[in-house]
């Protein structure tokens, strides 16, 4: 690939910038967000997977079942978490689930380096692979739950460390890049076992060399199956049964969310084809899409020139597209958004880089490269904005193809992190010892454990709206609010309200 006619060193140089300003900044804010509804499920998946490997005692384990807290739900991440709970000996909730939140941005920032160092591979430009890095940081909702979600960040961290040594590991054909490749591999696959796309495009690009070594492949493909094994425990009972009963949930999950989608009330499981896409659409910054749909264009132009000039990028394609159609295809059960296939968005933004640099060594114009290269940093400068001013509500995000009438159409704090503002709000304002909170969803409560001791103490839980002195929302199935009470405290993103505290008694 053609390399871009831009100052490397200024670009290196802002890369250190970057990358020790993002460092920082999340240092400051981790302890901004609230817990989600998922945390304490995935936290006891991490503990009871703890218990098995320490004890060998299966019956906890199994007793999980097969959903919400279930057995198959990939563990690898969250066993590192607990077991860092209890390295650190923390017994407060807040100590703990600030911890989890600190870790899981340093994989985050880990991630993120990591997709610097791939930019910079592919692209053979250290301005090209600090837009990737760039682009990724700035993309809203990704940001957010880069801070809480144990699950779906921490596999799109891993993809991007298997889609790097992968590279590394066909290029170099040696053992050692063969083993490393395969762990980060079986790590991914046992977080979301729609991991188990990336030994498949591994396998593709290694066959695809002119010269190929058959012990690294075939060291690569038993050591994938090993690591598959060592950082999920209960392949460990009956690794066959385990892995096609994981298989089999994952492509007929059964378990029925109700989700507001299109402003209708829709079961995860009768939820249209286009559920995805549409949320793609609708939460991902339109000019990342515009360089995506570039990037596509030259990717099939180029394949026509030289095919094996575009190997990278057919892995992109094929890793971007592939879950997708997937879930489309098998009719897979997925709700609150298109977080099941975060994984997917680096592959979208390393495609998007490759349509911008594409682009600009295409045009021979100067003034039309200045154009397109101003347009696209004026377009993240836009984006980073929002971010700043809806700051701890990145994961709010929806661009100009969601329309008007946002809560009205499509879930909006669907996991409940705002109730952490609502209660910081009533206990700012309230100095009675005890207050009565009554809530429409349950993870308010669970943000209480996020509240410092001392004011936790102070906070009561009701289901009776009698003995209940407020009344919190995120309007989550209830788009229309409520009319009871005097709303006290609103929290909006843009005209939309999305959380509300409404005094009762």
């Amino acid at each position: 690939m053609k390399t871009l006619n831009i100052n490397e060193v200024f670009f290196k140089r802002g890369a250190i910038i970057f990358f020790v300003c993002f460092f920082i900044c999340g240092c400051l804010i981790f302890k901004d967000y609230g817990l989600s509804v998922d945390e304490a499920v995935q936290r006891t998946i991490g503990e009871v997977n703890y218990n098995f490997i320490k004890s060998g005692d299966s019956k906890e384990l199994l007793a999980l079942g097969d959903y919400g807290e279930g057995k198959y739900h990939g563990p690898a991440f969250e066993i590192f978490l607990y077991s860092a709970e209890k390295l650190l000996n923390l017994k407060d909730s807040r100590d703990i689930f600030l911890m989890r939140h600190g870790l899981n941005f340093l994989l985050f920032f880990i991630g993120v380096l990591i997709f610097y160092l791939l930019g910079l591979k592919i692209f053979k430009s250290h301005g090209a692979a600090l837009l990737s890095a760039v682009m990724l940081v700035i993309s809203p909702r990704i940001f957010a739950e880069s801070f809480y979600n144990s699950k779906d960040l921490p596999m799109l961290c891993f993809c991007i460390f298997a889609c790097y040594t992968t590279l590394l590991f066909v290029e170099r054909q040696t053992i050692r890049w063969a083993i490393i490749n395969a762990a980060f591999c079986g790590f991914a696959m046992d977080i979301r076992i729609m991991a188990l796309l990336l030994p498949f495009g591994a396998l593709y690009l290694y066959l695809m060399q002119k010269h190929k070594k058959i012990v690294p492949l075939l060291m690569f493909i038993s050591c994938t199956l090993l690591f598959t094994m060592a950082f999920w425990p209960v392949l460990w009972i009956d690794p066959e049964y385990h892995f096609i009963a994981a298989f089999k949930q994952m492509s007929h999950f059964t378990l029925s969310v109700d989700t507001l989608y299109m402003g209708r009330i829709v079961s995860g499981p009768n939820l249209p084809w286009h559920y995805l896409p549409v949320w793609i659409l609708c939460t991902t910054p339109i000019s990342y899409m515009v360089l995506l749909l570039v990037g596509l264009f030259f990717a099939l132009k180029n394949s026509f020139v030289n095919f094996k000039s575009t190997l990278p990028i057919q892995l992109f394609i094929y890793m971007l597209v592939t879950p997708i159609l997937a879930v489309i295809i098998l009719h897979s059960t997925v709700y609150d958004s298109w977080r099941h296939v975060y994984f997917v968005y680096p592959f979208f933004l390393l495609i998007a880089v490759y349509g911008f640099t594409q682009l600009i060594n295409a045009v021979k114009n100067r003034l039309a490269v200045r154009i397109i290269s101003f347009s696209t940093v004026i377009s993240v400068i836009f984006v980073l904005i929002f971010m700043i001013s809806n700051h701890p509500f990145q994961n709010l995000y929806f661009n100009s193809f969601a329309g008007k009438n946002i809560r009205q159409n499509y879930e909006m704090d669907y996991w409940g992190l705002s109730f952490k503002q609502g209660l910081e709000h009533i206990l700012a304002n309230d100095k009675s010892g005890n207050i009565n909170i009554a809530s429409d969803m349950g993870v308010c409560f669970l943000n209480f454990d996020i509240i410092p001791i001392e004011n936790r103490k102070r906070l009561n839980q009701t289901d009776d709206l009698k003995s209940a002195n407020y009344f919190l929302t995120a309007f989550r199935l209830y788009p229309n609010g409520f009319n009871f009470g005097t709303a006290v405290f609103q929290i909006k993103v843009g005209n939309e309200v999305f959380m509300e505290v409404r005094k009762l008694n």
